[in-house]
């Protein structure tokens, strides 16, 4: 009996080993299949926090192609009918919108055009899983083996229909430190060079009103992680992250559900086209 406490101990450490084992693997699995898909097509559930603190809910039906990437969406809620179709590089890189109401006709947009960007915390081009693994594999590299201490498998459960892992990152050093404003940057500069949401550093600087309103000089607070605490739901067949949360400091700031996800289910070449029979443009 007293090699009783040594072996407790042993067996305790190689489970608490295990675990941390598992989240890295599934972690490093996760981005293999993300960079892996060729193709979807699923309804997304989104939860946005707007600047005024309440939650913003919307529902679209999206098809998606990654190589080169091509992006269409028909809303469901709340601007019914609306339609955007995004192809890399084409139009001049511009969304090509169906508003469905006024003005009743096409509108030719850039990325960044504030009428695509109202309330929404993330452009038409990071639908899908590039931006999040894109986010992922930077913190990897600059935390190196101390992002895996805060990386965790939290639970396994059922989501539409599905069986997933949560994986959650909880970052506890997570804070806020000055940044003084560089010539000729923006909040979008300054979030792609942090790989940090342009639409994290508007909501946590409530003095600065748009995401280029902001001067050289100008001190802003930038966080040290993309936010406070992320939660994936990761579908144990396809591995793919179907479940998107993300918690600031305050509670909940954003939330994706990927809804009857089917992967790679054949689209044609003609489904990223205006003149497609089934669209509206």
């Amino acid at each position: 009996m007293k090699n009783l406490p040594v072996i407790i101990f042993v067996f305790f450490s190689s489970l608490v080993f295990s675990q941390d084992q598992q989240a890295k693997l599934l972690m490093k699995k996760m981005l293999d299949a993300c960079d892996a898909v060729k193709s979807a097509r699923f309804v997304l559930k989104s939860a946005e926090k707007e600047l005024n603190g309440k939650i913003q809910e919307s529902e679209m039906i999206i098809k998606m192609q990654t190589s080169p990437l091509k992006i269409y969406l028909y809303m469901i809620r709340p601007h019914a009918g609306a339609e955007c179709l995004w192809r890399n590089g084409e139009i001049s890189n511009r969304v090509l919108v169906n508003p469905n109401g006024f003005p009743y006709i096409n509108l030719k947009l850039g990325l960044y055009n504030s009428l695509l960007r109202q309330d929404s915390h993330h452009l038409v081009s990071e639908l899908g899983f590039e931006y999040l693994a894109s986010m992922t594999k930077y913190y990897q590299n600059k935390m190196g083996d101390s992002f895996f201490n805060y990386l965790k498998i939290t639970d396994t459960l059922q989501w539409d229909n599905r069986t997933c892992y949560e994986l959650t990152f909880d970052y506890t050093p997570f804070q806020y430190s000055n940044y003084t404003v560089k010539l000729n940057e923006t909040l979008t500069t300054i979030g792609n060079q942090f790989h940090i949401s342009d639409y994290v550093l508007l909501h946590h600087n409530p003095k600065v009103k748009d995401y280029d309103a902001i001067q050289p000089g100008q001190v802003i607070q930038v966080p040290n992680f993309y936010n406070r605490k992320v939660a994936l739901y990761v579908d144990r067949n396809t591995f793919l992250p179907l479940v998107q949360i993300t918690y600031d400091e305050k509670g909940l700031l954003e939330k994706y559900e990927m809804k009857s996800f089917v992967l790679n289910p054949g689209l044609q070449p003609e489904e990223f086209t205006a003149s497609y029979s089934a669209y509206g443009f």
